[in-house]
Formats: C-alpha cells, structure tokens, sequence
C-alpha cells in the first residue's frame, strides 16, 4: 500500500462518516414527518483488484469504504397488509356510521318517535270508543293520524336526505380517487427518472406509498412494488396505476333518490363496473343500493299497512251519518301517505247501523295496537333489526380498528425513527470520523518523514 493510496482510503473514510452523519441528521430531522421512512447508510468494502498482473501481483488487501448509497428500512410485507386492513377498516367504520346515521332518523326509542305517535294514535280511538258521539275525540283521532302522516312523510324526507348526502359523499371520494392516482403516476414517473439517474428516491417513494395507502382507506386498493421502483396499484383486480399511467373511475346511476337503476362506480374508459371490495367506495356504495333503499322500503311497507289496516276497518264501521267509513289515509308509502278525510262525522266509530249507534268498531280500530301482524310489530321488529345491525357494524368496526393499530404499530416499528438508535449512530460516525482524520494525519506525517529523509 503506498502512502498516496492510503490517503484515498482515509479520505474515503472521512466521506463514508460525514455521509452517515448526514443520514442520521435527515432521521433526526424527520422524526414527527408522517410517512417518512427511516433511511440507513449502504456502505461496503473496497476490495483490492481481483484481476492478477501477468508478471506480478497486488500486495493491496484492501482499499477502504464505498458508499453505494442509501436505502428506506421497510418491511413490504406489513405495508402490503396495512393497505388491506385499512381498506377493511374503513369501510367497516363507514358501514357503522351511515348505520348509527339511520338509527339518528327514526329516532327510537322517544317520546315523539313514530311508536309513540302510533300508540297515541290507537289511543284516540279507544278513547273514541268511550265516547263515540262526541266531537272531541274524534278531532283528537284525526289530529293523531295527521300527526302520523307527518312523521312518516318526514322520516322518509330524512332518509332521502341521507341518500342524496351519501350520493354527494360517494361523487367526492371518487374524485379524489382519481386525482390520488394521477399523483402516484407522476411520483412513479418521478422516481422511475431518479432511479436512472442514480439519484435518490427515498423522499419521492415515501410520498408515494402515503397515497397507496390512501388508496386503500378510499377505496381498497393494493400496491405491488415493481422492479424499476415504481408501484402499481390495482382495484378489485384491474389496475388503476400502471406505471406513470392512470385510469380514472367515474359513478353511474341515480342522482336522486326513487329514481330506478343501481348506483355503481366503473371506470370512466370502458364503463365496466369497477369490482370494490373494501374502502370508503364499497361501504358508501352498499349504503346507496341496500342499507338505505331496504330502510324506505321497510318504512313504505309500514305506511301501507297502516293505510290499509285503519281504512279496512273504517270500511267495517259506520259514520255519524250512518254511511259505511270511507278511507281515513290515503297514499301507499310514506312519502305519499296523507289524511284524506276532513270531517269528523266521517269517523266510523259504530258497528251498529243507524239509529243505533255505538263505539264497537272504535274499540276494534283501537285494538290493532295489539295485532302481531299489524303495522306497530312491524314497525317494531325494523327498530330491533336496525339496533343489532348498527351494534353488529360498531363491533366490527372496533375489532377492524383494533386490528388496524397493531398493523400499524408493527410497520412503525420497523420503518420509523427512533432518536436512541439515531444517537448512538451518531456517536458512531462521529467517532469514525475522528478516526478517519487521525489515520490521515498518521499517513501525512509518514509521508512528510520520508520526503525529509530524501532530502
């Protein structure tokens, strides 16, 4: 080893811990960034040559430090899983909101829910049946249906509104979709050009695998990290990044809600529907084509057994004119559900035709609050249903959660900072380069000392 090349090795040295010094200062500097990845210096050996002269050989057994670079410490394998369990995650916590939104809309139990109103409403006719010539209670059982007509009109308003907010939701989160995927493109395209140049890319791949992951809160998708450094993601399947390549998705369907056809998300090229199997997309999707459609068909199915319950039996009964009882509701959903009768003679409180005249059929009317098929059970039984599904969803949610903070607990773990690892490593650099500048003070007084000696 001559001594011009042991001064290449000492200043090799001295690069390879000022280049450590500076990863570890990039860690410490990074230490609160979100999604920041901690970095590690890649450094090895430098052999002598491996190649033999013909007529002699090396006597050099080594010639220092190479700094190939640096590289992120990930664990592809958590990242791949936390992509999947937050898409999970995620829809299940929506899944549980519009749910709970649901249960907010009936507003059961209450004082001045819709079983309540019912009951009061049967109410009025037994007290009619009590007194079934007077005016009072029969303005009181008109009152009470109109009442009920409004509850069930407003109730099914509520949940129209909750269609059309979620509609509005789903429209958004597609667009953000879209506009996340075309900034992974540019990323991949970006860090494609570095990983040619020789560049790093560490800064650009942790800019990117944040929007792989929120991809897979959005709409659950997966990335597969590529041989050329970029990422592909792929929805249900089909990709949606390729590359420095995006494929946008678009809604199809309904805008309001009753009109006909199925709300889904496709992609905008084609128009083949896109298959979602997690994210915010599939729980808002499952909200607009089953969970609230099955609500306003269960409410609509209430209102038209009510409808056709009290105007069966006002048909059976006979007015203070001594007329067979016209229809009190009309309408056949809760939409559409209103009183269409406006006098109070028109009530058919009696079973007995004129001139006798009693309060039979008004006790009868009154006893439907007890009809285990009537639209009270019914109504009942929604309620129940509504309650074990929302407390089923916020159970799963929760686990879904739980699952979702030891994933990420694990990935941090292995990709975040830690400021005690960053010490020491700092002292360690620091140290070799103290050494580093010593060998090469050693090598330069050595040297001196032989140039006097030829002097």
């Amino acid at each position: 080893m001559s001594g011009f090349s042991s001064l290449g090795i000492g200043a090799r040295a001295l690069q390879a811990a000022q280049r450590g010094l500076e990863v570890s200062g990039q860690n410490i500097s990074n230490v609160n960034t979100a999604g920041y990845s901690r970095q590690r210096l890649d450094q090895v050996a430098a052999g002598g040559s491996p190649v033999p002269a013909m007529y002699s050989r090396s006597t050099a057994f080594g010639d220092g430090v190479m700094v190939r670079g640096t590289e992120r410490i990930r664990d592809e394998f958590l990242e791949a899983r936390a992509q999947q369990v937050r898409g999970s995650a995620s829809s299940l916590t929506s899944s549980a909101a519009t749910l709970k939104s649901v249960e907010g809309i009936f507003g059961e139990p209450s004082d001045t829910g819709l079983q309540a109103q019912m009951a009061s409403f049967w109410s009025s006719w037994h007290d009619l049946a009590n007194d079934p010539t007077s005016t009072a209670p029969r303005t009181q059982v008109l009152e009470e249906a109109k009442q009920l007509a409004a509850t069930l009109g407003r109730t099914s308003q509520q949940l129209g509104q909750q269609w059309s907010g979620t509609r509005e939701a789903l429209t958004v989160t597609i667009s953000e979709v879209n506009r996340t995927a075309s900034d992974m493109a540019r990323l991949n395209d970006a860090i494609r050009s570095a990983k040619v140049s020789g560049a790093s890319t560490s800064e650009l791949s942790d800019q990117r695998d944040q929007l792989v992951l929120q991809l897979g809160e959005s709409i659950g998708a997966v990335g597969r990290l590529n041989d050329d450094g970029t990422v592909s993601v792929t929805v249900g399947g089909s990709q949606l990044v390729s590359g420095s390549r995006a494929t946008e998705l678009r809604v199809d369907g309904p805008t309001l809600p009753g009109q006909s056809g199925q709300v889904q998300v496709s992609w905008a090229a084609s128009g083949t529907p896109a298959t979602v199997t997690g994210g915010d997309v599939q729980a808002l999707t499952t909200a607009l084509t089953t969970t609230i459609p099955g609500y306003v068909s269960a409410l609509d199915s209430i209102a038209a057994k009510l409808a056709t319950t009290v105007n069966a039996q006002q048909a059976a009964g006979y007015d203070r004119n001594g007329a067979p009882g016209a229809p009190i509701f009309s309408g056949t959903t809760a939409a559409t559900i209103t009183v269409s009768m406006t006098a109070t003679n028109g009530i058919a409180a009696s079973k007995a035709a004129p001139p006798a005249y009693d309060g039979d059929n008004a006790s009868a009317m009154a006893g439907h609050l007890n009809d285990p098929t009537g639209p009270d059970a019914t109504y009942r039984g929604l309620i129940v249903e509504l309650g074990v599904q929302s407390a089923s969803a916020s159970r799963q949610a929760d686990v879904q959660g739980v699952m979702l903070r030891q994933v990420d607990a694990a990935r941090l773990g292995v990709s975040s900072v830690s400021l005690d690892e960053e010490m020491t490593n700092l002292m360690s650099y620091q140290h070799a380069y103290e050494a580093a500048a010593r060998f090469v003070s050693v090598i330069d007084q050595a040297m001196d000392s032989l140039m006097n000696m030829a002097r």
